[in-house]
């Protein structure tokens, strides 16, 4: 039993660590809005490059903004960084290198615009600062990315003006509630090498913000419900709302390694099966 609980344990490390789990949120997120949107899941060529787009778009940005420094460093051994970690990214990358070539100008546009957030975010531009240097500008980077991801880049040709800005909304600020377990858990951390939200207005300030996105959320839902009746209520969104205060209020900074990298990362999978059986 030992061994078993070992093995399994290593499994899901390894799906973590290397943000597949991560990648696979983000497509729940795109498959959520397709089902509230009564779209379907219909696979035409068109939706299948878009989320294999965002699923390996997703699992090469994880990685490259986590392995970084440890790759270009002369100081550090990349020993740790087996074909295991190597073999997917590179596999991710070619995809998506294909999957720029056939898209649009416009979805090409897109494609520079979170690139460029993404490196940004991870190679210092001057001196030694990059975009998570400066803990606000970092949650809003972090948040447009994956509203460009998930919102626009699928769907601007799709939904009518209404629903797009709605969805984007809704996804960026469900994004930033979700980054404020992970404030919390990289306080200490990020004490010794960037600025970090929790420790510069403090703990409490932080959850206080989160529960004021929640509660955002939710009036903006339902002020959109009772403007347009095309927009609906959806019931799991009530149930993900309540989940997510939950979550916020759990927040330690001694949390477990998995409350913050599972257990909140996977808020849209949570979200999507509700909305599909509810």
């Amino acid at each position: 039993m030992g061994l078993l609980t070992t093995k399994i344990k290593s499994i899901l490390d390894y799906y973590i660590d290397y943000n597949f789990h991560v990648s696979l949120c983000a497509v729940s997120y795109i498959l959520l809005i397709y089902n509230q949107t009564k779209l379907g899941f219909v696979i035409t060529d068109h939706i299948q490059h878009d989320i294999l787009f965002v699923l390996t778009a997703t699992h090469f940005a994880y990685n490259f903004i986590k392995y970084y420094e440890l790759i270009v460093s002369k100081n550090k051994p990349i020993n740790d960084l087996s074909i295991t970690f190597f073999l997917p990214a590179l596999i991710s990358l070619f995809i998506l290198i294909y999957i720029f070539f056939i898209y649009t100008f416009t979805k090409q546009v897109l494609v520079v615009c979170i690139t460029f957030f993404t490196v940004a975010y991870t190679i210092p531009f001057y001196k030694k600062y990059t975009l998570r240097s400066y803990p606000i500008i970092k949650i809003l980077t972090i948040s447009t990315s994956w509203t460009l991801s998930i919102v626009v880049l699928p769907f601007y040709e799709i939904l009518d003006s209404f629903q797009l800005v709605y969805y984007c909304v809704i996804i960026f600020l469900m994004v930033t509630a979700q980054m404020v377990p992970f404030e919390i858990r990289d306080a200490r951390l990020d004490a010794h090498y960037v600025k970090n939200s929790v420790n510069i207005y403090g703990l409490k300030t932080i959850k206080k913000v989160g529960y004021i996105l929640i509660l955002s959320i939710l009036v903006f839902q339902i002020t959109n419900n009772q403007i347009n009746n095309s927009f609906e209520l959806h019931f799991s969104s009530l149930i993900i709302l309540i989940i997510m205060t939950v979550l916020i209020r759990k927040s330690t900074g001694n949390q477990s390694k998995y409350f913050s990298s599972f257990v909140v990362e996977s808020i849209p999978i949570y979200w999507l099966i509700m909305d599909l059986v509810l």
